[in-house]
């Protein structure tokens, strides 16, 4: 069993808060294709290729943060 004092908690659910905010909106913003590259760490090139085989989804010529976030977590080694 843990036992937190209601001031601990209350910053554990503000930090929580905090850090599910940051990530919404993080997965809401668009990137080019050139700065999706860089969080990818793949050639532009690359990019064109997994696009094309249906492995990254775009949407209108750009790559939301939440498809990077589902890539990377699919290939992280």
């Amino acid at each position: 069993m843990i036992n937190l004092q209601p001031e601990q908690l209350e910053a554990m659910l503000a930090r929580a808060a905090r850090m599910g905010a940051q990530q919404a909106f993080e997965d809401m913003v668009c990137y080019h294709y050139k700065d999706a590259c860089k969080f990818l760490r793949i050639s532009y090139n690359t990019l064109q290729k997994r696009i094309t085989e249906g492995k990254i989804k775009q949407i209108d010529g750009r790559i939301t943060g939440a498809e990077i976030r589902r890539y990377l977590g699919l290939h992280a080694k």
